[in-house]
């Protein structure tokens, strides 16, 4: 071999090196083979594979194939349910799903939802309703209108589980041949691992890394938050719950809720009720602890009407002795609390204002406001 032709081999080969670097370096950082690494979200997985593919098991423990448009099925697996990313027509069954794709950018993918149009507090989901690009396939907690989603023609249902219906929902969905991930974000018990479903939503838009870097900055501002309320020694006892036919709901003690208390400085009264989720007490538990309490927060939608100190009270007489609701430090959620998952560091800092207003001087609540009398 001359000189020359092995100097152009050097070059080429040099060139060649390169071009493959700058291959990886765009390539998306979240997506190294392997299975993804979550720091809190403990319902679903993500396995990156080769060429792309993606084997992710969702919020009931269902694996499913990930694969690239225009890509073949790999053959080891073959006998998986695919769904060919990124999807590009989604139907989704809760608000929260919704909240998730907003960081993402995703949420013109949107064809169907089940919620009323004027429920809504995402301004492209209800334009999208008002357009008609979106339709509504169902309404809350009645069942699905499948005849309106086979015909929607989606690439993929978001679905929670854990509701009446939901197993025969799901059922009825793959009997259609309609793909199916279940997203079971309510059920993690740390708030930054219901926020770290949105990795999950991101893999079927090959959306990784926008979404990790997401993550990454609302952890780091609920860490600040964190510290910052860290330094104070009196935590103000919170009671959190509603009532409702002679009964009291209040989070478990080791719900994301609790969790979220206590990153806001907050001392949880039903911190002894072990479980996760919400759990039903009787109301003289309620009523006991609650005369303890320094602030009130009412776990009701202010859209369902119940808005006041009264509608706490008229749920029983009793409640006006309480020295919280006399002294006036009741809160309730604003109506969009519950489509704001994307936005759970201003909900923690709401809450680190609320306990300590004197940390956070001239702070204006975002998901949060303080209930009138009447």
């Amino acid at each position: 071999m001359s000189r020359s032709l092995q100097k152009l081999l050097v070059v080429i080969s040099v060139l060649l090196s390169l071009f493959l670097l700058a291959g990886c370096s765009k390539a998306d950082k979240a997506s190294v083979a392997g299975a993804v690494t979550l720091k809190y979200a403990r319902g679903f997985k993500i396995e990156n594979l080769a060429d792309g593919c993606k084997k992710v098991t969702d919020g009931n423990k269902r694996v499913m194939l990930l694969v690239p448009r225009g890509q073949k099925v790999p053959s080891e697996y073959k006998n998986l349910p695919v769904v060919y990313t990124p999807v590009k027509r989604v139907v989704i069954t809760s608000t929260t799903q919704a909240s998730l794709m907003r960081p993402l950018g995703v949420l013109g993918s949107i064809v169907g939802v089940t919620t009323e149009k004027d429920q809504w507090y995402i301004d492209q989901v209800k334009a999208g309703m008002e357009s008609g690009s979106i339709q509504l396939v169902g309404g809350g907690m009645g069942p699905l209108d499948y005849d309106k989603i086979v015909a929607l023609k989606p690439d993929l249902v978001f679905m929670s589980t854990g509701g009446p219906n939901d197993a025969r929902a799901l059922q009825k969905l793959e009997e259609l041949n309609i793909p199916v991930a279940v997203d079971n974000e309510w059920l993690e018990n740390d708030p930054l691992g219901r926020l770290e479903w949105i990795k999950f939503i991101a893999a079927f838009y090959d959306k990784e890394q926008q979404a990790s870097d997401f993550f990454d900055g609302a952890e780091k501002r609920i860490a600040e938050i964190t510290a910052k309320v860290a330094k104070v020694k009196d935590k103000p006892k919170v009671i959190w719950g509603l009532i409702y036919q002679g009964k009291a709901y209040v989070p478990a003690a080791d719900s994301y809720v609790a969790r979220m208390i206590a990153m806001a400085g907050g001392d949880y009264l039903f911190k002894g009720n072990k479980g996760t989720g919400s759990r039903a007490i009787t109301f003289e538990e309620y009523y006991a602890l609650g005369k303890e309490a320094d602030i009130y927060i009412d776990d009701t939608m202010m859209n369902l009407g119940r808005n006041t100190i009264a509608h706490i009270t008229d749920q029983s007489r009793l409640m006006a002795d309480l020295p919280v609701l006399k002294k006036g430090n009741v809160w309730g959620y604003q109506p969009w609390y519950w489509q704001s998952l994307d936005k759970t560091d201003e909900v923690i800092e709401d809450l680190a204002a609320i306990f300590h207003p004197a940390l956070f001087p001239g702070y204006q609540l975002k998901h949060f406001l303080k209930l009138p009398p009447a």
